[in-house]
């Protein structure tokens, strides 16, 4: 009797806190990513993933250093009303702050817990907005159709009717070649039967992995989309950065267990990753930090709310674990290989390295000046935002000046690497 009131106690809970969402899906909707897509073959072949990417692999190009930088291309696609044409902003915003999460820049780290630093990583991923089109055409990266259509559906609607926007046929726009872009559509992720936004955005995991018996097997729906509000303000936005984990093969840290599960089993249910402590189910929203959902006999930690992966919002979400790392690098290395490039071989440790760089911010003037002994072969890469190279300029002085008068004011990521392509110096600049 016991555990059958239990077992109604969650229940009644469950549907307390669904409708409690519900209230709220227009504030704060959910990852379209979650348990009702998995099948058991999607779960097996991320388990086998995840133990790979726990050993040395290697592909056809040979081995990739855990410190070699992967660039990924990027597209978007903008499915817009018609009184309201696409923000660039938008893609400025966008890229910027995944481009400080995948490489561990994001100001926000500094909040995540000490007990979990020691599990932080850098991915080393960088995104690149496009400046070609398919056919080597220039392009401001990315692409635009005026619609009154919205492409949002209701909770457990079939997966099969999700992917409209990816279709000119259906109103949407049809991506470039998936094996060499990220896709991302923009778009109304409003239900037209509720008006109300149910997801803040989902996206397909690794193209060749087995597609949870999803509708369309092939890759014209390979990519992500994200709710067109999702970027409507100034404040910090996680959610590409949470959905392109699971473009990279990421589980949710809860591992998504079904929505109605005997109490006997709580706890049970994992992402398969031992970095990420056991939670009990996605965390909606919180930055509780005295939660600890799941006990685990030895070396319990309580619930890693900064995790990226769960779902406790922006004010809290800030890293990934050094396994989560591992496991996307494996996937962009194995199952998406045509997609990145491959840019740093080596990565030098900073502090062996001293040199100094000033003034920041500047106004177009930027000294590098070594303090180690200097050698010929030194050259300096200026990225901008969106992660595409604005400077690149040899260093053939010990005392050197960059000219950034032709950049705009803004962040920039400075880069210095010696002839053997190895980083010996990277530091975010201020032009003014």
């Amino acid at each position: 009797m016991r555990n059958v009131l239990k077992k109604l106690i969650y229940i009644l809970a469950v549907l307390f806190f669904g409708s409690f969402t519900d209230l709220n899906a227009q504030g704060q909707p959910n990852c379209g990513f979650n348990r009702d897509f998995f099948d058991s073959s999607y779960i097996h072949w991320y388990q086998k993933a995840v133990e790979a990417s726990t050993k040395t692999f290697l592909d056809n190009r040979g081995k990739v250093s855990r410190d070699t930088e992967f660039v990924v291309p990027v597209v978007f696609h903008f499915i817009h009303h018609p009184n309201f044409p696409p923000d660039k902003l938008f893609i400025v915003k966008a890229l910027a702050e995944i481009n400080a999460d995948f490489s561990r820049l994001n100001a926000d780290t500094i909040n995540l817990r000490s007990k979990f630093k020691s599990r932080a990583a850098n991915a080393k991923i960088r995104f690149v907005l496009v400046d070609k089109d398919q056919n080597g055409q220039p392009s401001n990266g990315y692409t635009a159709r005026s619609s009154l259509t919205t492409f949002g559906v209701e909770p457990y609607q079939s997966y099969r009717t999700w992917h409209n926007m990816k279709f000119d046929t259906c109103g949407g726009i049809s991506p470039w070649n998936t094996n060499k872009y990220l896709n991302i559509w923009v778009c109304s992720l409003k239900s037209p039967k509720s008006g109300r936004t149910y997801w803040a955005g989902f996206a397909t995991p690794p193209k060749n992995a087995p597609r949870w018996g999803m509708f369309y097997r092939d890759s014209s729906i390979d990519g992500i989309v994200l709710d067109q509000s999702t970027y409507s303000n100034s404040s910090r936005s996680s959610t590409l950065t949470h959905e392109i984990g699971h473009y990279l093969g990421l589980r949710h840290v809860s591992g998504d267990p079904p929505a109605f599960f005997d109490s006997a089993t709580m706890c049970s249910y994992d992402d398969s990753l031992f970095d990420t402590p056991r939670v009990l189910n996605q965390n909606y929203y919180t930055c509780d930090t005295t939660l600890n959902s799941c006990i685990e006999p030895t070396n319990d930690f309580p619930d890693m709310l900064e995790n990226f992966m769960d779902y406790t919002g922006d004010r809290c979400r800030n890293t990934f674990t050094k396994q989560q790392v591992s496991l996307m690098r494996y996937c962009l290395n194995t199952l998406r290989p045509q997609l990145p490039k491959l840019i740093v071989t080596k990565m030098v440790t900073t502090t062996l390295f001293l040199l100094d760089v000033y003034p920041n911010p500047n106004k177009g003037s930027l000294n590098v000046d070594f303090k180690d002994p200097f050698s010929q072969g030194y050259s300096a890469f200026i990225y901008d935002c969106l992660g595409r190279k604005v400077v690149e300029s040899p260093i053939t002085q010990p005392k050197s000046i960059l000219n950034l008068d032709g950049l705009s004011t803004g962040w920039y990521q400075l880069t210095i690497v010696n002839n053997q392509f190895e980083i010996v110096y990277r530091k975010s600049i201020y032009k003014d």
